[in-house]
């Protein structure tokens, strides 16, 4: 099953020039067309990567479907939530329409890089090398995120739209996917019965919901490498995925890029920088992290991508 794509300006055949005086008009920044390069990578949006004029790279996003459009204006309140918040850099948003948004590329390169058929990462940097480079500022800002409060001053609350669950809306959902990827899929039995065990574990499962990145991965760490002395992070991008839900999320795709050993560095980086490490949290981690593969399989189903769902059952295979 396939959703319908939404109607954005690369959808609709806007090409690269006219992309480009779209976003200088609505900008005032004159971009140079001729600078453009295309990312046809990411999941949910189009990525061009362009310079003004006098020499600064601007990052344009177009969704690539209606939900992600939708997405933008929830991004766009974390963004501005957490900004001050955080020890690293975050996206600075100059342009925010429907279908467009805009704004000055941060300094760096990402950490690594996701293959588009095998969904595997590989790594630009050792994350493991220096982590006071990279796990540690990594780890403070997911304490920091975690922290942030989910309702203003003036009590509204942080997101826009209903007001979130609570913590066990999310083994529900879980719970939900589950039951329509069996009806779907051909789950092999031995994972069946490790998600069904998982979703059983009162122990386990949070019982409290934070404000959460959602797709913390390499290719959404930047880092810089100074011409003296290792790499450092310099900025975490692609905010779409935050909502109000599980902390255990920030650190699935950590744990599937580099390991056990990535992740148990970074929950200690975590837990020493003031962040909640309960106990079952690892676990609870691990368990996401084998229950990812289903999500990857629907979203192939519901994207008609069926190399993910191909990719994703092998995965899953014992």
């Amino acid at each position: 099953m396939t959703d319908t794509v939404a109607n954005t300006p690369t959808d609709t055949g806007e090409d690269t020039a006219a992309l480009a005086a779209r976003a200088s008009r609505q900008l005032g920044v004159e971009l140079d067309p001729a600078s453009a390069r295309p990312d046809d990578t990411g999941w949910d949006f189009r990525v061009t990567h362009i310079r003004a004029v006098d020499g600064t790279p601007w990052i344009l996003r177009s969704p690539r479907r209606p939900e992600a459009a939708r997405q933008l204006v929830v991004e766009g309140a974390v963004l501005a939530a957490v900004r001050d918040r955080v020890p690293v850099p975050v996206p600075d948003w100059r342009l925010h329409a429907p279908d467009l948004v805009a704004y000055p590329r941060l300094p760096g390169e990402p950490a690594g890089g996701e293959d588009p058929d095998t969904l595997v990462y590989g790594w630009s940097t050792d994350p493991l090398a220096h982590p006071a480079g990279y796990l540690e500022p990594l780890a403070r800002t997911l304490v920091a995120v975690h922290a942030t409060a989910l309702e203003g001053a003036d009590g509204a609350p942080l997101l826009p739209g209903p007001a979130p669950a609570g913590p066990d809306a999310v083994r529900t959902a879980i719970a939900a996917r589950l039951a329509r990827a069996r009806a779907e899929l051909p789950l092999p039995a031995r994972g069946i019965r490790r998600w069904e065990s998982w979703l059983d574990d009162d122990d386990l499962w949070p019982r409290r919901l934070t404000l959460v990145h959602g797709d913390v991965h390499p290719g959404h760490t930047l880092v810089v490498r100074p011409p003296a002395g290792p790499p450092v992070l310099s900025g975490l991008l692609d905010w779409a995925n935050a909502a109000v839900g599980d902390p255990a999320v920030d650190f699935v795709d950590m744990l599937y890029a580099g390991g056990t050993e990535v992740l148990d560095r970074l929950l200690d980086a975590y837990r020493a920088a003031g962040g909640e490490v309960r106990a079952g949290m690892r676990a609870h981690v691990l368990a996401r992290a084998s229950f990812l593969w289903v999500h990857v399989a629907l979203r192939g189903l519901d994207t008609g991508r069926p190399a993910w769902v191909r990719t994703a059952l092998t995965r899953m295979a014992p």
